[in-house]
């Protein structure tokens, strides 16, 4: 039986009084979205409010539950961070929503929960306790050495030593650093990027899904399968293997497709063009199945914003369904901003065009530039035109107010410049937490700086235990290696003074740290490791280079800044921060300070030099790869702001390239 939706007056009013300002209205783009329930494609320009649209439909949805047959409605984004955001906004409006038949997530956890998993543990036997990369290919690595030389496995070591050693001569020739060091590292990173394809039995790369041993028979392919496999047994599994397995699922069980269609009637997918080839395929091929499927599938984004994970898209992953619906009118960007960043825009399909709505401030853009000797005033003159502007109330300044100067390249050598060059304040970080590193020391130095508490040093700290713990081959009473919250039980259970000794050092060591006393705290880390063995019934054995090697020398607390110090200048009492173009994608700026940068080798390397024509208002048409990664950049990074946009240059470009330009669109600022 079809279900049509029919959406009313009522219906857009209610979405309204929820999502918006009091007496504001959806206009007829996003009404053209709203009411829309086939599988089309919307492409939104930044700061549009395309996710508040989406939510606005999502609302009206939750009227309408439950669907015919009780199917269900599938909402997936790229990260747990914007699926916080769909749940926070409109939660408690949607019960039904938020539970069984329909499901609200990321795409890897869609991945997980309904092909990879079920897949993995009832076809393949495997019982998997936890998805993630790191731990994945810790293990993997740790098993390789196990078998490294051995001779029943016909000494793999020597296979990859082969396959790496000329390389590894000319970087020796190169760098000065032992060919066999190099030699050794580029084993480790082959290692742990191979799998077992369980549909031909194959040892294959994940990079390329290059096939690397394929004989049966061979004591090198036996023993690498062996490694792989001890690894599922030992319940991890990586996120690209993870899809591996959900595309093995399709392949085995046909009918999957089927049941996933129709368990979920209509799919949204939001930020579309941060998709991954193996992720849009994937859906590509259980929601839109060639034309055939029986879900409506429905994909919002903007493909000019392609840029994720440190790589910029340049050959689109996202091809429209025929031509797609359009959110040209941004609320975030001023007429005069807007009229620039569409000078950026790559890809223009049904009618694309950045158009400002915001009318709140029509500050021209400015120019920054500066001689090369005063490149550290930059930033200083960036705070002083805004605090110029705040004075003169052409800046209207609020709690939600920010001030962000960011880059495309943290660190460069020689004299090519990053960010870094711009401020010594600035100390290049991941953009999110890892959970894996190489040494002790780094558990305590790459800390989540985006959180003000105690939580998540206690947890990196407890993460360097329990990978020692590993380290060791100590597990639990299910001969599985330790969680942490196992410990802790375990501790809790069997040794509650030592628990209690654990908890109040934890404490300790995390006020330590945020107080600067890095140094302090590995030492006294170090020396309770071994009580922590000790109830193991075990020493420090295998674990000692991870415990010794220090990456980054410790050389006492005055050297190490407070967390919340770090990228963050205040001249003029206002914070600035300062970042990488990365990092601020999705965020809504007061007034941004792109700095230009170099990027690759040759010539016109910065994105003043590349780019010349379209900060002169001129349309892009280049066709060179780094040239159109660095419009992407730009159309990111420039689309930020709603007061105030400036571009940094340094004057030697400025005369070679911008001499000539248009003073009534830009203003020039000379440091």
């Amino acid at each position: 039986m079809l279900q049509e939706i029919n959406i009313s007056t009522e219906d857009i009013q209610y979405a309204e009084k929820i999502l918006l300002p009091e007496g504001a209205n959806f206009d007829s783009e996003r009404l053209d979205f709203i009411y829309n329930f086939d599988t089309i494609d919307l492409q939104a320009v930044p700061g549009s409010g395309k996710t508040t649209a989406l939510l606005a439909k999502l609302l009206i949805l939750e009227t309408k539950l439950p669907l015919v047959n009780n199917r269900g409605v599938l909402i997936l984004s790229h990260t747990n961070k914007a699926v916080d955001e769909i749940k926070e906004r409109i939660g408690k409006h949607c019960p039904k929503l938020f539970s069984y038949p329909n499901f609200i997530g990321t795409i890897q956890s869609f991945v997980d929960q309904f092909l990879a998993i079920p897949y993995i543990n009832n076809y393949l036997g495997f019982d998997i306790k936890r998805v993630d990369s790191d731990l994945f290919k810790e293990q993997l690595w740790r098993e390789f050495q196990i078998i490294s030389w051995k001779k029943e496995y016909d000494k793999p070591t020597t296979f990859f030593w082969g396959k790496h050693i000329a390389e590894a001569k000319k970087e020796s020739t190169r760098t000065g650093v032992s060919e066999s060091v190099i030699c050794n590292l580029k084993i480790e990173k082959n290692i742990k990027d191979l799998y077992f394809d369980f549909n031909d039995e194959k040892i294959k790369v994940f990079r390329d899904d290059s096939v690397v041993l394929a004989t049966k028979t061979n004591k090198k392919y036996i023993g690498i399968k062996e490694c792989v496999l001890n690894v599922l047994n030992n319940g991890f599994i990586s996120y690209e293997y993870a899809y591996k397995m959900g595309l093995n699922c399709i392949s085995v069980y046909p009918k999957m497709k089927l049941i996933l269609q129709e368990r979920f009637k209509f799919v949204f997918v939001d930020e579309m063009q941060d998709m991954d080839t193996h992720q849009y395929n994937l859906l590509e091929t259980i929601f839109y199945d060639d034309g055939n499927s029986k879900s409506v599938y429905q994909r919002v984004g903007d493909i000019n914003q392609a840029i994720y994970s440190g790589e910029v898209h340049t050959d689109e992953v996202w091809e429209f369904r025929g031509t797609p619906l359009t959110i040209n009118g941004s609320h975030r960007l001023s007429a005069n901003i807007a009229d620039l960043v569409n000078c950026f825009t790559l890809n223009s399909e049904g009618g694309f065009q950045v158009e400002g709505k915001n009318e709140n401030s029509n500050l021209k853009p400015h120019l920054i530039v500066y001689k090369a000797d005063k490149i550290k005033e930059v930033i200083p003159k960036f705070s002083q035109i805004i605090k110029g502007y705040i004075d003169s109330e052409d800046i209207i300044i609020s709690n939600k107010s920010k001030f962000k100067v960011i880059g495309w390249v943290k660190e460069k050598e020689g004299d090519k410049l990053g960010i870094a060059d711009y401020s010594e304040q600035f100390k290049p970080q991941s953009t999110s937490q890892k959970i894996d590193y190489d040494n002790l020391y780094s558990y305590l130095t790459n800390l989540d700086k985006g959180k003000r508490t105690l939580e998540p040093i206690r947890k990196s700290i407890l993460n360097a235990l329990i990978k020692i713990l590993r380290i060791e081959s100590i597990k639990n009473f299910e001969n599985r290696y330790f969680s942490k919250k196992q410990l802790l039980n375990h501790l809790s259970e069997s040794y509650e003074d030592e628990y209690i000794y654990l908890k109040r050092n934890l404490f300790e060591w995390c006020i330590d740290i945020i107080r600067g006393k890095t140094g302090e705290v590995y030492n006294s880390l170090k020396a309770y490791i071994p009580n922590l063995l000790n109830l193991f019934e075990k020493e420090i054995n295998h674990s000692k280079d991870f415990i010794d090697n220090v990456i980054l020398q410790p050389v006492g607390e005055d050297s190490i800044e407070p967390l919340a110090k770090d990228n963050i200048v205040n001249y003029n009492d206002f914070d600035i921060e300062v970042s990488t173009v990365h990092s601020v994608k999705g965020q809504t700026h007061t007034a941004t300070l792109y700095l230009e940068t170099s990027y690759q080798n040759g010539n016109d390397t910065y994105e003043t030099q590349r780019l010349s024509s379209q900060l002169k208002h001129n349309d892009f048409f280049d066709t060179r790869k780094y040239h159109k990664q660095s419009t992407k950049m730009a159309y990111v990074g420039f689309s930020r702001p709603t007061d105030l946009l400036c571009v940094a240059v340094c004057k030697d470009r400025f005369d070679s390239h911008l001499s000539d330009i248009d003073t009534n669109k830009w203003k020039v600022i000379n440091v």
